[in-house]
């Protein structure tokens, strides 16, 4: 509610780009929703709710060691109420109090008149990227919003920067000398201005004794705890700690310098920060309805619990589910979230063995084939701008996607398929005439669902994704290999690029030795679009030279 209510005071400061009288007309309609009965208890309802729960959450942290985002957006929120205040004496109060216009012309007039615009352009920032941040952090690891998240930027971008044009472009129209001479602004007088400003300080205070009275029962309850010593004792698998009793496993991990990932800041959404307790679970308080729900959604056993929310009462033990090797707020190194998104995946696998008439292959023949196939696929990848996720000898995975449109994502990576076919079909035909090797090989692209993250050491992190539709690709590897279909495409994928499916034949995957996975079918793209046997003369692979033993 708040968020929607800083987007449209933005938008109608935007509008002044227009003209004054549009965002006059703009600000008309928005008074009309909050003043109502309605509005005004929607609005300040989650006003005071939103300062509230923030206060009480602040009480609640029993340590202030946090990634600096996070403490970024409580610092933006706890400051924000300090400038507002000031507006909405001014603006609300003023017009409920002494019926004073709610409108451009008076309080944009009024602020430019005082030297206040400065201050005015700067309360943009706070609340705007206070909310961005809120969002990002309640909604940033789903599907939806990782689809979206590059349009949201640009709107989280230019929304405050336009804002700020229009006010300016406003207060320099209401400042104009022509304008000043013909109208009058309606100012308070000096009794309404003595009361405006009493009412703004002792707003001021009661929110600043608010901060106060948290900040001092804090101290009082760690000092009540350390005379109490009610501490408890959490051994991970390299260290023990010990904390008052009351602290979440998550600020026992900070409070220590363990690293421990949260990527939604400590609200049970992410479940990246869930560990597993082996020992004290009789001294672990039962999942809360929030804990509880998002445990369910990935069918968690009943020894893992979110660190975010498990409060143990006494001494446990517990190992972390997704440890990771620093703290993502101590300079580790820019890692990708990890994000489950629907991708196009371009496959490649290869099998070299000696031809019929052939007595059979050395190593450093195989070796060779398998370095020149490695070579045309790192090529053809990189120039369609596709993430490598595997990449072996004999096999290779490329992501298509994940910052942009599936579709031409597809269509990216089934022309780069069909450009690896006919090079690899080219090097075969080498491989067989100059080392007398058959290299059976087969590229695809695959479309569907994976969950995609970074693994590795520091300094050797890769992507890697894994899902369904990766499933998915090692069955359909192992079909064109087994028909020698050296170009296919699943059907997910054609409907994606919009191939005609009447001119294939298709064929069903097995369904595996364990008789599961979701159904795929298969075509073989270059039955209908015969490879050729040459390529590009700028691109043709160099003869084969068959390497000393």
């Amino acid at each position: 509610m708040l968020f929607t209510y800083v987007t449209l005071h933005l938008i109608c400061h935007a509008l002044g780009l227009v003209s004054l009288e549009t965002a006059e007309a703009a600000l008309r309609v928005t008074v009309l929703v909050w003043h109502s009965l309605p509005g005004t208890v929607l609005l300040y309802g989650a006003a005071a709710v939103h300062v509230g729960l923030a206060l009480f959450a602040l009480y609640e942290r029993r340590t202030l060691r946090m990634p600096p985002v996070q403490a970024l957006r409580i610092a933006l929120g706890l400051l924000m109420p300090l400038a507002l205040i000031g507006h909405f004496v001014g603006t609300r109060y003023a017009h409920d109090r002494f019926g004073l216009p709610a409108e451009y012309a008076r309080v944009a007039a009024n602020i430019w008149a005082a030297g206040g615009q400065s201050l005015a352009l700067g309360l943009l920032a706070p609340g705007w990227v206070h909310g961005c941040l809120g969002l990002r952090f309640a909604f940033g690891n789903r599907r939806g919003w990782q689809q979206l998240r590059f349009p949201l930027f640009g709107a989280a971008l230019l929304l405050p920067v336009l804002a700020a044009l229009g006010f300016v472009t406003m207060g320099r129209e209401l400042t104009a000398p022509e304008r000043a001479s013909t109208s009058a602004v309606a100012r308070p007088t000096e009794a309404q201005g003595r009361d405006l400003g009493a009412m703004r300080d002792n707003a001021l205070d009661a929110y600043l004794a608010a901060i106060a009275l948290v900040a001092a029962l804090r101290i009082v309850r760690s000092l009540d705890e350390r005379r109490r010593k009610a501490v408890v004792r959490i051994r991970y698998p390299d260290r023990n700690v010990v904390v008052p009793r009351g602290w979440t496993v998550l600020e026992a991990s900070r409070s220590h310098g363990i690293a421990h990932q949260s990527m939604c800041g400590g609200r049970a959404r992410c479940t990246t920060c869930r560990v597993r307790v082996l020992d004290g679970e009789a001294y672990c308080p039962p999942p809360q309805a929030d804990e509880a729900r998002t445990l369910a959604r990935i069918d968690a056993p009943r020894s893992e619990r979110l660190a975010c929310q498990l409060r143990p009462t006494g001494d446990i033990a517990i190992e972390l589910v997704l440890a990771v090797p620093t703290s993502r707020w101590r300079a580790e190194p820019v890692r990708r979230p990890t994000t489950e998104r629907e991708v196009a995946l371009l496959f490649f696998a290869v099998r070299i063995h000696p031809i019929a008439s052939a007595c059979g292959v050395s190593a450093h023949d195989t070796i060779f084939a398998l370095d020149r196939f490695d070579t045309l696929l790192g090529e053809a990848i990189d120039a369609s701008h596709g993430v490598v996720c595997q990449r072996s000898g004999d096999r290779a995975l490329a992501l298509y996607g994940l910052g942009g449109d599936l579709a031409e994502a597809a269509e990216r990576a089934h022309a780069t398929a069909r450009r690896i076919a006919e090079r690899a079909a080219a090097l075969e035909s080498r491989l067989e005439h100059d080392l007398r090797v058959d290299a059976v090989f087969a590229v695809g692209v695959h479309v569907g669902s994976v969950v995609v993250g970074t693994l590795g050491p520091r300094g050797a992190r890769r992507v890697s994704a894994i899902g369904p539709a990766v499933d998915a690709v090692d069955r359909l590897q192992h079909e064109a290999l087994g028909h020698r279909a050296r170009w296919i495409v699943s059907g997910a994928a054609a409907r994606a690029i919009g191939l005609d499916e009447t001119a294939l034949h298709w064929r069903a995957v097995d369904p595996g030795p364990d008789g599961e996975g979701p159904p795929v079918t298969w075509a073989a793209v270059s039955d209908a679009s015969p490879l050729s046997a040459s390529v590009d003369s700028e691109r043709s692979p160099e003869p084969i030279a068959k390497p000393e033993a």
